[in-house]
């Protein structure tokens, strides 16, 4: 009867480490997992960001406006109707 009671004990033991074991690296697992999708929340937002200031900075009219700015007088603008592709007929 001893030797089942050790045999128990054991497993019992056993079991108690394995799971402390499993449960602190599924919460290491966690803290990445947060710490990725903080990381990707932050990415987005950067880049919601960039695209909001390409915008800006690509617009027609403020490009128009910096040319007269910084540009020679001699600055000639395009319009995109006036345009004549090699594939056409």
């Amino acid at each position: 009867m001893g030797k089942k009671i050790s045999i128990v004990l054991f497993i019992v033991i056993i079991g108690t480490i394995c799971v402390s074991y499993i449960k602190n690296k599924t919460r290491d697992i966690e803290k990445e997992i947060l710490k990725l999708k903080q990381e990707q929340t932050d990415l987005v937002e950067k880049l919601k960001n960039e695209k909001l200031e390409n915008n800006y900075l690509a617009a027609p009219e403020r490009v128009k406006k910096l040319a007269k700015l910084h540009l020679s007088s001699d600055y000639i603008e395009m319009d995109k109707t006036n345009f004549k592709y090699l594939n056409e007929k």
